[in-house]
């Protein structure tokens, strides 16, 4: 039984490397075509490809129509039009587009997103899909206003602020990055927030820290990444969410969550 999920395992993983291979070898061969960057329709999001070197582009372009769909079913009974949502770790946009549909017109979307290379694109992709409740911030969260290192590996997707991370080992460049606190920088400017989502590589913790105030003032569902490849920020979020009173949508088992898997935190019951 072992080695047959091994093995299953081990095919997997090569049909995964030989989808990033060919579609790899399609966009860049169509980039060489087209003369630079250039924009793919996926019908839910347009989304651009630069040949930068950077992997999460590419995952974004094989699974982004799936991932889009997915994201859309498990969030929307939870994002409602007017809404407010936050979005920690928003990479191109992806997340906060979704969010932007679904909290419409009246909502409003406030993304962060401490590269500056990648926050290029995410300002591209906003102004590209007309994202015009999406307000876009240059920077990460935690507990206190400063300067850090953003540690980036090949893929955007697994930049890290932690210097003991696996990822931030193995990192091609290293970023000076601002890092703001959410409850002095977000606080006096909202009445209300309905919506976080968490997807920051092993500082869980930290943005949440940064942010306890308005948990516990408007106590917004959150949508936090968690997994093994960070156990002791993922261990300690859990314990701090729970210390707010808030529940699970499911049991939390972190070691078949290697990368990170996406959690749903319900805020206890109003009074």
């Amino acid at each position: 039984m072992a080695q047959s999920m091994t093995l299953r395992r081990l095919a997997s993983r090569v049909r995964a490397r030989g989808r990033i291979a060919t579609m790899q070898s399609y966009l860049s061969l169509r980039r060489r075509l087209t003369g630079g960057p250039f924009w793919v329709d996926h019908g839910c999001i347009q989304l651009p490809f630069n040949g930068d070197g950077d992997r999460q582009e590419l995952h974004y372009h094989i699974d982004g129509k799936d991932w889009w769909h997915k994201e859309m079913r498990l969030m929307s009974p939870y994002v409602g039009l007017n809404d407010v949502a936050v979005d920690v770790g928003a990479n191109l946009g992806f997340m906060s587009g979704i969010l932007s549909k679904l909290t419409g017109p009246g909502g409003q979307v406030h993304s962060f997103e401490p590269s500056p290379r990648t926050y290029s694109k995410l300002l591209s992709v906003i102004r590209t899909n007309n994202y015009s409740n999406v307000s876009p911030y240059n920077a990460g969260c935690g507990k206190s206003e400063q300067t850090m290192t953003l540690y980036c590996p090949a893929s955007s997707g697994n930049a890290t602020l932690r210097p003991d991370a696996k990822m931030a080992q193995t990192a091609l460049q290293e970023q000076t990055v601002r890092i703001l606190k959410l409850d002095d920088f977000l606080g006096p400017k909202l009445d209300r927030l309905n919506f976080i989502k968490i997807d920051t590589e092993g500082f869980e913790l930290e943005v949440l820290v940064g942010a306890s105030e308005l948990v516990r003032r408007y106590k917004p569902i959150i949508y936090i990444e968690l997994g093994s490849l960070y156990s002791s920020s993922s261990e300690d979020a859990v314990r701090l969410l729970r210390d707010f009173g808030y529940t699970f949508d499911r049991e939390l088992v972190l070691d078949d969550a290697f990368s990170g898997e996406n959690f749903f935190a319900f805020p206890p019951a109003s009074n």
